[in-house]
């Protein structure tokens, strides 16, 4: 059995891991073929601090050679350009891989509203978001041109710097919570006043982090608002639109539903996410957010070769029938089952297990649940500290768990 993997997120290097540990057991006879446009693994949870510049880009990029060095796993460094699902090939850049058994976990995409048609205009063109390290990058850069061309203007009397992040999810608050660390330490450098660069959250929810615990919520506005970051609820923004001249230090205003005007630095876009325009021309059966529909063996409809997992596929609770919300603790219990799935050692469908998030709020702050019990404050961000070791541990042993502490694994503790 030829098994190709797309995709070298959380849930594709779990999958190659613990397939590769089957063959070395003698649990199963074949192949495993990983797919990835980049030869790194994206800590995609940890790029909030990579945008803020908390940390260097390397802490988030580990190289797959350190992961799959001595293991059974052939890796193929390509991007997929197409599917042809009736003769089990895929088309890349490198040219067309067969398969006996495909598995797709090509993550998502920044979801700007604009599919089919734009519902917020000019939301693409004039914001960023923070979905893979290229993006994280790209924010860091226009971060720091924005803080340096406005230190020039504020000698002047411009009026205080607005960085807005759009979006009171998990990635909005993380972001918000980074940012605001890091906007202290850019005044200081500057010798700009305390209020003179700001940071803005907006919701268009009536609270954040919907989904989880009301007081985990309530816990992370207290935690923004001592950090100095506005929150604002209830705050959709209907479009965005460029900056004007007279407005030195923002490039682009925002036009919220109620008609308001926030002139702002910078958008970091974190509203959402859709599944890889990629699939658009798969034949699969996607949902309206371009995921691939499964169903509860993870397998796609009407392909009983083909499977998906992580933020490309649509998972519904079975006891609920409410989709599951993507996360990397889902797409690592995807694999782990998946795995055993196709080495025929599990027969039972999927049952998600989604009761645990861990949430940074920022240098020190965080909230974390793990099942019933819930962690405040510096407890609960050393505790993603933990996580975040033993995750490299398990996927590239004590070498890589060195590895990565000597460039910075804990981030700014």
């Amino acid at each position: 059995m030829r098994v190709l993997m797309l995709g070298a997120g959380y849930g594709g290097i779990r999958l190659a891991i613990e397939l590769e540990r089957g063959l070395h057991r003698g649990h199963w006879k074949g192949q495993i073929v990983l797919v990835d446009q980049f030869p790194l693994h994206q800590l995609v949870t940890e790029l909030h601090q990579v945008a803020a510049g908390s940390v260097l880009s390397d802490f988030a990029a580990i190289p797959l050679a350190k992961v799959l060095g001595g293991k059974r796993i052939a890796f193929r460094q390509a991007t997929v350009t197409g599917f042809d699902l009736a003769g089990h090939r895929i088309r890349t850049t490198q040219g067309d891989l067969i398969y006996d058994v495909l598995v797709l976990g090509l993550g998502g995409e920044v979801d700007y509203f604009d599919v089919p048609a734009p519902r917020i205009p000019g939301l693409r063109e004039h914001a960023a978001g923070i979905q893979t390290m290229q993006q994280a990058n790209t924010v860091q850069f226009r971060l720091q041109e924005a803080v340096y061309r406005y230190s020039r203007e504020a000698a002047k009397g411009a009026k205080p710097l607005t960085l807005v992040i759009g979006g009171g999810g998990m990635t909005g608050v993380e972001m918000a919570g980074q940012l605001a660390d890091e906007t202290t330490a850019w005044r200081e450098e500057y010798g700009l006043a305390a209020d003179a660069i700001q940071v803005l959250l907006v919701e268009a929810q009536e609270r954040l982090l919907p989904g989880l615990h009301p007081q985990i919520a309530t816990y992370a506005v207290s935690v923004l608002q001592r950090k100095g970051v506005t929150v604002r609820l209830k705050t959709a923004i209907s479009r965005v639109e460029r900056g004007h001249a007279d407005e030195p230090g923002a490039s682009i205003r925002l036009v919220l539903a109620s008609g308001e005007k926030i002139p702002a630095g910078m958008l970091i876009w974190a509203g959402g996410m859709r599944g890889p325009s990629v699939l658009a021309g798969s034949g699969l059966s996607l949902d309206p957010k371009g995921r691939v529909i499964v169903n509860g063996y993870l397998q796609a409809q009407g392909q009983t070769h083909v499977y998906a997992l992580g933020d490309c596929a649509l998972v519904l609770h079975p006891h609920t029938g409410q989709p599951c919300a993507p996360s990397a603790r889902l797409a690592l219990h995807e694999a782990f089952w998946l795995a055993r799935y196709l080495t025929q050692r599990w027969t039972l469908p999927f049952l998600p297990y989604t009761t645990g998030a861990v949430i940074s709020l920022g240098r020190g702050e965080a909230v974390a649940v793990i099942g019933r019990l819930r962690f405040f404050g510096r407890l609960a961000y050393l505790l993603k500290s933990l996580i975040t070791m033993k995750y490299l541990y398990s996927i590239g042993g004590l070498r890589l768990l060195i590895y990565q502490m000597r460039i910075g694994v804990l981030g700014k503790i």
